[in-house]
């Protein structure tokens, strides 16, 4: 569970400019700059006590949609040794009509979850994520570098990427874990880097948060000897998200997403997802809330999230104007996997629960609550940006 210790947000700058022409009222300013910054307390079973702070910087220009520069970082860390910091960078039109994306990321571990493979995986597991046999030890540099553009211009809906993500991941399994017992691929860790392509049509109002149209895409990603990667594999994914308004304040929010896995893949890429925004699952705050992070695994993916919207009220904080929003959803995920049960095609795993939105232009807060309809257990979120 992360929890808010303190929420700053700063608005600094202005678009214009100079002093008025004497007798003229002055022209309101208009902020340059959204800056949030989150100090983040946690404790859970899984991780110890937990601290550290993450932040977002949006800056905007005219002509820049939805703003001209974009950067995020996180420094966490863990009492028993885990450790998430991430620099990450956007710029919609750095390079002429391209938008330049890059993440540079380390990630440690001490009790990374692995129940195995498969939608029925870890019968036996009641809930306790300190247990030695349904985790192991990870760390895990890496970065990826995306080019994203519209061959047809700037408000076509088509959009294309192409990209490279490189990871080299350490893997040290516990002596009595599921993982030590079944040895699939990639027990040995190692480099793993992947080109990747896609593409989307989008048709959104608005892109960090929409009220009308929705997003089609389609991506690939391959990795091999070539891309410098241990493993040979490819992954597809399909995904759909839809926003539909059904008053001036209520919206209902939908995505689809199907992902697909062949070759030699390594283990921990069964709980990946391709695509501009990555996902993590079966199960986590960005695939089905409510159920323990990644608790089933498998070449192939699939879930849906059903979100009700209700921008409640606005708010002035600190003097800048801010939205603040409610919301009601509904999350289903199942995967398949060769070789082990997966269960009925109509066996999927549901999570529900409700959330608070507060947004300022391009920057969003998430907190969520949710719950697991299939055991009753809980989880609390907080991240930046929509889900979806």
């Amino acid at each position: 569970m992360l929890v808010p210790a303190v929420l700053l947000l700063v608005t600094l700058g202005a678009a214009t400019a100079g002093r008025p022409a004497p007798g003229l009222t002055p022209a309101p300013k208009t902020p340059a700059m959204d800056a949030i910054a989150l100090p983040l307390v946690s404790f859970n079973s899984d991780q110890g006590l937990g601290y550290g702070g993450v932040g977002g910087m949006y800056l905007y220009a005219p002509g820049k949609t939805p703003y001209a520069h974009a950067i995020g970082a996180q420094v966490f860390f863990t009492s028993n040794g885990a450790q998430n910091h991430y620099l990450r960078y956007d710029g919609p039109q750095l390079i002429g009509p391209l938008r330049l994306e890059a993440r540079l990321e380390y990630r440690r571990e001490n009790r990374s979850p692995f129940f195995g493979a498969g939608n029925r995986s870890a019968p036996d597991f009641r809930g306790n994520m300190d247990d030695e046999r349904y985790n192991y030890d990870k760390g895990s540099p890496g970065f990826w570098v995306r080019l994203r553009g519209r061959p047809f211009g700037p408000n076509h809906p088509l959009q294309s990427y192409v990209g490279y993500g490189w990871r080299y991941t350490q893997v040290s399994p516990y002596a009595v874990s599921v993982l030590a017992q079944e040895k699939p691929i990639g027990i040995e860790g190692g480099p793993n880097g992947q080109l990747l392509a896609g593409a989307l049509w989008d048709t959104r109002d608005d892109e960090s948060d929409p009220t009308t149209g929705g997003v089609e895409e389609l991506s690939l990603r391959v990795s091999g000897l070539a891309t410098f990667s241990r493993y040979q594999y490819a992954g597809i994914t399909l995904s759909e998200r839809r926003y539909l308004k059904l008053s001036p304040r209520l919206l209902f929010a939908q995505r689809l997403t199907l992902d697909m896995l062949f070759g030699e893949v390594p283990f921990f890429e069964w709980t990946m997802t391709g695509g501009v925004n990555v996902s993590e699952g079966i199960g986590g705050m960005n695939s089905v809330r409510g159920i323990e992070r990644n608790r089933f695994a498998g070449n192939v993916k699939a879930f849906s999230n059903s979100e009700l919207r209700y921008q409640a009220t606005q708010l002035s904080i600190l003097g800048q104007p801010m939205k603040l929003g409610v919301v009601l959803f509904l999350d289903l995920g199942r995967v398949w996997h060769p070789g082990v049960p997966n269960g009925p095609w109509h066996e999927w795993h549901p999570g529900i629960g409700g959330g608070v939105r507060l947004s300022r232009r391009a920057a969003v807060v998430r907190l969520d609550y949710a719950r697991s309809t299939e055991t009753g257990r809980q989880r609390f979120y907080i991240t930046f940006g929509h889900m979806f």
